[in-house]
């Protein structure tokens, strides 16, 4: 009887949130609101009706151009809602970019891109399969491992981003690649042909070079995973969490109210989940914190001295986000494990590549939590009295599929007036077939080597037998337009410094301050975390004082990160280079989205966060915007493989001084 009430549970559960999923129909209510089916078709229709579009052309990318910021903090509801795209084609290996009028079916704008490029596409990554296993060499290489029954072969091409290959002439599409042996394959990740490289010309479909590095033969496959699940570990007990009631936010016009928050949000094909005008409701007066926040770019490269593994250099967001980047692969979640049974769910709509669109169900979620933690607490050891708060979250959540990886993106609504960001990393590692753990030097067959000097390095680690968990990086770049209290805020650092007491003093003669420093320019705010020079960074209104006469702020509090290890003179880091820094701070410029630029396909770096920086902008007492970069280096562990644990990063954006007491202190006793 019990489970059966379990399973009724359950079944009402999941009828509740699919009836609040169909209640919210991609509909157009304000100028921020993701494109709908409806506008996806009205652009492929005017694009085809103006006479721009080839047979064989390739939407690569279709995005909400967004209004001036000053025209959407001044429409109100009734006013016209101005709708327009960005489109980029692909054809015949030119690319082509485009802004349509959506509201009025119009080609504002047509041209070529000569010193650009379009996003790649899964045409064109999976494009090459025949042509590639009818090259000579590629034969060759394939029946010396053995390998002679090509349908079980599958060679692909991936971008190459500008390293500076001979190829690399001005605006010629390369990319480079691989094969993969599904024979007895139980999954593809560890199918990898050790050795086979090649360099393609994208447009022309030929090979530009071939390079063998070796025969290294293939481990046994791994099982990925077991898709029904083992049993529960003994004496586990059923835990159960619900809203019988429903959930305590609500939804209006897009505009999601949970206690004292206000937000809106919308699902990006190019960098997922973007939310938009975040206000806090404070004793009924409606205070701007977030104009909006978003994933900006991710980097990923791996650190393996071997051709065919070093080529792994993945700008995701802006190289290939149509099938393979974090917008457009954003993946269905399941209920009970992504998200709780009685989360609400969003679908999305994206594009193919022929310019339709199409939905997909289960993108994003929005659930409430008791995270089990005090929002404060206190013994009183005079009185014996015990005081505290339990507390509850909202969560936004979406997952991205990135190739092997999956990326949880998390946003945070706290009781507190913090809004925590969160990244969970898992999925599948990429793994490189080895025969032996050490070598003399960077040889295919090895995971170490010698560096100049003679010291062993290491390149990767054994996470099953012969095969190499290669070392990577992932950093994540989120492009953060604060308006603490309106659009006009400055860059406070607050370094802490250790402060001499005069030699008078009795006892101690040290003790640290806070030593507040306003930043001046752009150039000033290139910040990094330092336990040794502990700084806080605080985006903060001078013109809005607090009861207590301070300047109303954000932190922005990091938790842990990296920056990179390579030189800036690395191509790659070229590319990357928000790599370099943890935080960036930028007068706010429309055209300035993506930190690695808006065409990533063969960039040099010139249109990038760093570059940008260059011009030494003011960024006092005006609109700016924080670019935030989580990093982590990942030695892989055998407990990463074959399925990766969960690894969260976090930060926080958190009120100081937004405030003049702690605004939970009148929580319920019940969370």
């Amino acid at each position: 009887m019990v489970f059966r009430s379990r399973i009724l549970t359950v079944i009402l559960l999941f009828f509740f949130a699919a009836m609040l999923g169909q209640a919210l129909q991609p509909v157009v209510q304000h100028p921020l609101d993701a494109l709908t089916p409806s506008e996806y078709m009205t652009v492929y229709n005017t694009l085809q009706a103006s006479g721009k579009l080839d047979e064989k052309s390739l939407f690569t990318s279709i995005l909400l151009r967004e209004p001036e910021k000053s025209v959407v903090l001044a429409w109100k509801p009734g006013m016209p809602i101005p709708r327009a795209a960005d489109v980029v084609l692909l054809t015949a290996g030119k690319s082509y970019a485009a802004v349509v009028d959506v509201a009025a079916s119009k080609v504002v704008s047509y041209t070529e891109l000569k010193g650009e490029q379009a996003p790649t596409t899964e045409t064109e990554m999976h494009g090459y399969d025949d042509v590639l296993k009818q090259n000579p060499e590629v034969i060759a290489a394939l029946t010396k491992r053995g390998i002679t029954d090509l349908r079980l072969v599958t060679c692909y091409v991936t971008p190459a981003g500008y390293v500076g290959l001979p190829e690399q002439t001005e605006g010629r599409r390369i990319g480079w690649g691989g094969c993969v042996y599904g024979a007895n394959a139980k999954y593809g990740w560890d199918r990898e042909i050790p050795g086979i490289f090649f360099v393609v010309d994208m447009t022309a479909k030929k090979i530009t070079r071939f390079t063998d590095y070796g025969v290294v033969p293939m481990p046994p496959s791994t099982s990925i995973y077991d898709a029904d699940g083992g049993p529960a570990a003994p004496g586990t007990k059923p835990l159960l969490v619900s809203q019988p009631d429903g959930p305590s936010f609500t939804i209006k016009d897009g505009e999601v109210t949970w206690e004292h928050w206000h937000f809106r949000f919308r699902l990006d094909p190019r960098v997922g989940p973007v939310l938009n005008l975040v206000n806090y409701e404070d004793a009924g007066k409606m205070r701007s914190v977030l104009y909006e926040g978003s994933l900006s770019e991710m980097y990923v490269p791996y650190q393996d001295p071997e051709e065919t593994w070093n080529s792994h250099v993945f700008l995701d967001a802006g190289e290939y986000f149509v099938n393979t980047g974090s917008g457009g692969i954003i993946k269905p979640m399941q209920p009970g494990v992504d998200c709780p049974t009685y989360a609400t769910f969003f679908s999305g709509t994206f594009f193919r590549e022929n310019g339709t669109p199409y939905i997909r169900p289960q993108l994003a979620c929005i659930f409430e939590r008791v995270t089990g933690d005090p929002a404060w607490s206190h013994w009183d050891q005079e009185t014996g009295a015990v005081s505290g708060r339990p507390s509850r979250e909202l969560v936004f959540r979406t997952i991205a599929t990135v190739g092997n990886y999956d990326y949880i993106f998390d946003w945070r609504f706290e009781q507190t007036g913090s809004i925590v960001v969160g990244i969970g990393a898992t999925g599948i590692l990429e793994v490189k077939a080895v025969t032996a753990k050490r070598a003399d030097g960077p040889l295919s067959s090895g995971l170490a080597g010698k560096d100049a000097d003679g010291n062993p390095v290491e390149f990767g680690q054994l996470v099953a037998p012969g095969l190499d968990g290669v070392d990577h990086d992932h950093y994540f770049n989120y492009r953060l337009d604060l308006d603490v209290d309106g659009e006009k805020n400055s860059m406070m650092v607050g370094k802490l410094v250790p402060f001499k007491l005069p030699d008078s003093s009795p006892g101690r003669k040290w003790i640290w301050a806070m030593q507040p420093q306003m930043l001046k320019t752009e150039g000033e705010a290139k910040l990094n975390v330092s336990i040794d020079h502990p700084a806080m960074w605080m985006f903060t209104n001078e013109g809005v004082k607090n009861s207590l006469g301070q300047s109303t702020g954000f932190e922005i509090m990091p938790g842990e990160t990296g920056i990179s290890l390579l030189p800036s003179t690395e191509w790659p880091q070229k590319r990357a280079g928000f790599s370099e820094h943890n935080l960036w701070v930028t007068p706010y410029d429309s055209t300035e989205r993506y930190a690695a630029g808006v065409y990533v396909m063969g960039s040099k770096g010139t249109d990038s966060l760093a570059s940008w920086v260059k011009q030494d902008r003011s960024i006092m007492n005006t609109d700016i915007v924080a670019w935030y970069t989580v990093g982590f280096h990942h030695v892989p562990r055998p407990e990463d493989w074959p399925q990766m644990p969960t690894m969260w990063h976090t930060f926080e954006l958190r009120p100081f001084g937004f405030f003049t007491k702690n605004p939970t202190m009148d929580l319920p006793m019940v969370p």
